[in-house]
């Protein structure tokens, strides 16, 4: 080995070249004199970089250098010490930048995971108690609103670094219960614990704590976040149903051809969620009331829609009839009036906001008529809000004539809106989507949800079904919900799927293939293409399918079912009963 350093980095510089020749993630650098590789590390919500400097044994021997150094700017520490205790070398005793590359990808892809894993565990915990959204595409920072009676408060929590503490954002509205540097100097935020620290969950029900102990209010009830149905039977083929949604989320109902399920069956549960239906058992609780003790307002904000249309509206132009014969309602006007009292009556006034008040008080002509005029501006894009989360503000001049049956469905969606709903539910027509509309729609259900903070319970086509947050099926027995992927992982093999394609098979290999009791085989093609349910292992089931056709065995295919597969399954199963 050669004694001159220029020689030993040059061949390090070759080593390195070689080791990233054909990698698309990293890079060369050059370094503290030396030469180094350089990448970036995705972590979804944030990317960062690492870079690992490579140092000649003369470096080693004369300055007392290590090996080979890590640099990484990365809060949550990735821990190298496999890497940087056990180090891989070459045949010429240097460090080996193309082994290096190998267990720096392994380390990362480890470490990685394993951080997501827990900050997805901190998601699903937020999730089941309040509605949430993340902001800007950060899946770990969320904006996160909480219902108490007859006002909402929201509050920002950015958790990506966690186990640290979480960076916490405040509303104005929550700023005025308690400033966010007293709440950051509490002891059960001082003294965080990164070793054990508490769910992200557990600091926001801290938070309700305390605004309940300020306010002077009555605890959140069980259940207040949420609609809940649980052990429900209704009649005329709806069984044992269990769901919980919040709002801002969506149901969507589906059924497979043959399934016992029916339009009455349809609106009698939605009269039952509604209070408008009596015959039925188990338990309805909306947001935290059971839906026998609603209150007639509480009654006012469900919506089963269409509803009936005034024929005077007929000749008007959506902008006015959006708005004929209802009472539109701003949510932000009880939730700000409901609030300013209840801080009133706690004695949280601070000295502005008392000064406020009074001028409140004595505000002159002008200024209230400056005031009216805001709250007509308010009104007014709140309408047109209503119109452009439903596809209709470009059409606005257009007479509710002219509206097309897809046009009309929107118009009864977005006249609800406008009158501070918590849940509506409705039922798209067959054929009333095209294919081409199916996107347009979703990106719609999607807004509307965001915006208007409404739960959403609907039947339609599995093509907008599937893209809801929950996927209810309804069959003879009982029901099923859940999302895509949970559904289709109650399937044998948790959904895993093969296809064939047979060229002039014998009749009697057919006959062989389908005695096999280790699958369900739905024939596609008449002898030359089946879907197979596996009950088996997939490997076992190839070979044996290879063992019966041989060269007749033209091409099979392994894949993950979908919504499609997975109500054929349940099909068959209804079938076969």
């Amino acid at each position: 080995m050669s004694n001159y350093r220029s020689d030993e980095l040059d061949g390090l510089r070759i080593k390195i070249n070689e080791a990233i020749r054909f990698s698309m993630r990293y890079w060369m650098i050059f370094k503290e004199n030396t030469f180094g590789m350089a990448t970036i590390i995705d972590l979804i919500y944030k990317k960062t970089y690492i870079e690992v400097l490579f140092f000649t044994n003369k470096d080693v021997l004369e300055l007392g250098v290590p090996l080979f150094k890590i640099y990484t700017p990365i809060e949550t520490k990735i821990d190298f010490n496999e890497v940087l205790l056990q180090p891989e070398f070459d045949e010429d005793g240097l460090i080996s930048p193309l082994k290096m590359v190998e267990k720096l990808n392994k380390t990362i892809e480890k470490e990685v995971k394993h951080h997501l894993n827990i900050l997805n565990k901190e998601v699903q915990l937020i999730e089941e108690k309040f509605e949430n959204y993340s902001l800007e595409d950060n899946l770990y920072d969320r904006e996160i609103r909480i219902y108490f009676q007859d006002f909402v408060i929201k509050l920002s929590v950015n958790f990506e670094d966690y186990p640290l503490i979480p960076t916490f954002i405040f509303s104005r509205q929550l700023k005025r219960i308690i400033k966010k540097r007293e709440f950051v100097n509490l002891d059960f935020i001082k003294n965080w614990d990164e070793e054990n620290p508490p769910h992200v969950i557990e600091v926001i029900e801290y938070l309700i704590d305390l605004i309940v102990q300020r306010l002077n209010i009555e605890p959140l009830s069980e259940g207040s976040q949420h609609l809940l149905l649980e052990d429900v039977f209704i009649k005329h083929g709806i069984n044992n149903l269990f769901f919980k949604i919040h709002r801002g989320q969506s149901i969507g109902i589906i059924h497979g051809k043959g399934q016992s399920f029916d339009k009455l069956s349809l609106l009698n549960l939605f009269n039952s969620i509604a209070c408008t239906h009596s015959d039925f058992s188990g338990l309805i609780r909306i947001f935290g009331k059971d839906v026998q003790l609603l209150t007639k307002d509480e009654k006012e904000r469900i919506f089963i829609l269409p509803e009936a249309i005034d024929s005077k509206i007929v000749s008007m132009r959506v902008k006015k009839a959006i708005k004929h014969d209802i009472k539109i309602k701003p949510p932000w006007l009880t939730s700000k009036n409901v609030l300013d009292s209840l801080i009133k009556n706690a004695g949280l006034l601070q000295l502005k906001d008392e000064i406020i008040s009074v001028a409140e008080e004595i505000i002159s002509v002008a200024e209230e008529i400056i005031f009216i005029d805001q709250k007509i501006n308010k009104k007014k894009f709140f309408v047109e809000t209503a119109l452009e989360v439903t596809g209709l503000l470009n059409k606005k001049n257009l007479k509710f004539s002219d509206l097309t049956p897809l046009d009309f469905l929107l118009f009864s969606i977005a006249r609800a809106l406008l009158q501070s709903p918590t849940i509506i539910m409705f039922s798209i027509p067959s054929g009333l989507l095209g294919h081409l509309q199916y996107e347009i729609f979703n990106n719609y259900i999607n807004k509307i949800k965001k915006t208007f903070h409404v739960a959403l319970i609907f039947h339609g086509p599995k093509e907008i079904v599937s893209k809801c947050d929950q996927i209810l099926t309804i069959k003879r027995d009982t029901t099923k919900i859940g999302t895509v992927n949970d559904l289709i992982e109650t399937l044998p093999q948790s959904g895993e799927m093969i296809t064939i394609e047979l060229n002039h098979p014998d009749e009697g290999d057919i006959k062989r293939m389908l005695e096999l009791k280790s699958a369900i085989f739905i024939e596609e093609r008449k002898n030359e293409k089946f879907k197979i349910f596996l009950k088996d292992d997939p490997d076992k089931m190839i070979l044996q399918l290879i063992e019966i056709f041989g060269s007749n065995l033209f091409n099979f295919k392994r894949f993950k079912a979908t919504l499609d597969e997975y109500l054929q399954y349940m099909q068959f199963l209804e079938q076969e009963k």
